[in-house]
């Protein structure tokens, strides 16, 4: 195979397809996508991300203007998005950076989308244009962490994307001082995505799968113990955990160690997840 500046050439043709799917996909969205550098862009991107983690209230930045600038002067990947209406009207911001091996994985740190253009395809297209970034320079790789609490993303990234699932990380950044995370623990979910080849999401009979985690009558998590001959589980999560948490912050608490347990239990026993459902229903089988 050959190289370039020591990175593997992906083939054209997984390029061009990557191409296409990302302008399709911005075109739907109605955004442009473009990198970013200057300290007046790292300011109004620091800025968006703030507004998206809530974190007006705690006097500290999500992400620091001046680690920005350093993150996209040292090559890493710091993008925005952009209206294509209006130019000038940041919308989204996705920062990423290179991983172990070096020159095959890229790790995407952070991305977030201004409250009011959520759900509108966005996010994807982001996601999309980080993936065709990728590929020009011969990663082949892509992880992330996200709270596997958060039902959207979770369908988002099993689903649409065709991730697998790496580790479980318990508490991961410690406490959160932002106001979607503030007071709960900062379990993530660290999941890889294969950028040059098609999703593929398994066809797990839903149907036929054990409960093992599920909302008891009063809405309180309920674990039960999975028979020997069960074949496929599902753990269920409430599908707005967020909304949950301004609302009844304790029972949201009860949920993420309910999940914790019922999880990681699984997977030390060799089960693995095949996807997440729409509306918060994890599916596992047993190799």
């Amino acid at each position: 195979m050959e190289t370039r500046a020591g990175l593997r050439t992906v083939d054209s043709e997984i390029i061009a397809l990557a191409e296409d799917e990302f302008e399709a996909a911005a075109e739907g969205a109605g955004i442009i996508v473009r990198e970013i550098h200057t300290a007046a862009e790292a300011a109004e991107a620091s800025l968006l991300l703030d507004e998206v983690w809530n974190v007006d209230k705690t006097g500290t930045n999500v992400f620091e203007p001046g680690l920005i600038v350093a993150f996209a002067h040292a090559g890493n990947y710091v993008s925005a998005a952009f209206s294509a209406d209006d130019p000038e009207e940041m919308i989204g911001v996705t920062v990423g950076f290179f991983g172990q091996p070096l020159g095959t994985v890229m790790h995407s740190h952070i991305a977030g989308v201004r409250h009011g253009h959520v759900g509108h395809g966005a996010g994807s297209a982001m996601k999309l244009h980080q993936r065709l970034w990728c590929l020009e320079l011969g990663i082949t790789e892509m992880t992330w962490t996200f709270d596997p609490l958060i039902a959207r993303n979770a369908y988002f990234n099993f689903q649409r994307l065709g991730v697998s699932m790496v580790e479980y990380l318990e508490d991961f950044y410690g406490q959160m001082r932002d106001g979607l995370n503030e007071g709960q623990a900062s379990d993530r979910m660290m999941v890889s995505w294969p950028l040059d080849r098609p999703a593929r999401v398994p066809a797990v009979p839903a149907d036929s799968a054990f409960a093992c985690l599920r909302a008891d009558a009063s809405g309180e998590p309920l674990i039960s113990e999975v028979p020997r001959e069960a074949a496929v589980v599902s753990l269920d999560f409430p599908s707005d955990i967020e909304n949950l948490r301004r609302h009844d912050a304790k029972l949201a608490a009860r949920w993420r160690v309910a999940l914790r347990d019922s999880l990681t239990a699984l997977i030390a026993d060799g089960w693995v997840v095949d996807t997440c459902l729409k509306g918060g229903t994890y599916l596992l089988h047993h190799p």
